[in-house]
């Protein structure tokens, strides 16, 4: 009688759980160009869910590089490479292309990490060319949503003020549905490839 009470308790739970809210469609970085966002970017924190951090899973010392292609500006080549688990851990590189509807793009990609795997929506929301920028991006499948918000710097850190200004950024645009806390990038002892 207690399994059958507590199976049901769960299934309902389940049930006005579940699906997952929509991905966001977020406004854009009003200034973005890809030559501004082209470049290497550290991440200085994220908001991920289960699924956004299945590539990070136990990275540190966590940067981009954005290079856009030379035959065709849509088109937008990121290498997200880390190290596993410490500074001098085993270097792991994922690439994602991205492409836009837009010319010139504005900001809003598909990024595609493996042919024939859905393709995740990704938003340059904020663009300081020379400072920081945040992206998000997210994908939803079969009614879960995984989503990600990195917060991204030119230099491996960023002021505490300006990332407490992003975070509350973060939840007026209600892109972090599943109120999962912000964790900071360990990007001490770091050395970076060029």
């Amino acid at each position: 009688m207690h399994l059958f009470y507590l199976l049901s308790i769960t299934l309902i739970g389940l049930v006005y759980s579940w699906p997952d809210p929509e991905c966001r469609l977020p406004p854009l970085a009003t200034n973005y160009t890809i030559q501004q966002y082209a470049g290497r970017w550290f991440e200085v924190g994220k908001i991920q869910t289960p699924g956004g951090a299945y590539f990070e899973k136990g990275c540190v010392c966590t940067h981009i590089d954005v290079s856009p292609t030379v035959q065709d500006p849509t088109v937008v080549n990121v290498s997200n490479i880390c190290n596993k688990n410490a500074p001098d851990g085993p270097l792991v590189v994922s690439n994602q292309t991205l492409t836009s509807s837009m010319k010139p793009a504005n900001g809003r990609y598909n990024a595609s990490f493996l042919p024939g795997l859905p393709s995740a929506a990704y938003n340059v929301i904020v663009l300081r060319t020379d400072d920081y920028s945040v992206e998000y991006d997210c994908l939803r499948e079969f009614g879960i949503t995984n989503y990600c918000v990195h917060i991204l710097s030119r230099k491996p850190t960023l002021n505490e003020t300006i990332v407490n200004n992003i975070l509350k950024l973060v939840q007026e645009l209600d892109l972090n549905t599943a109120k999962l806390e912000y964790v900071q990038t360990k990007q001490q002892n770091c050395s970076y490839a060029r």
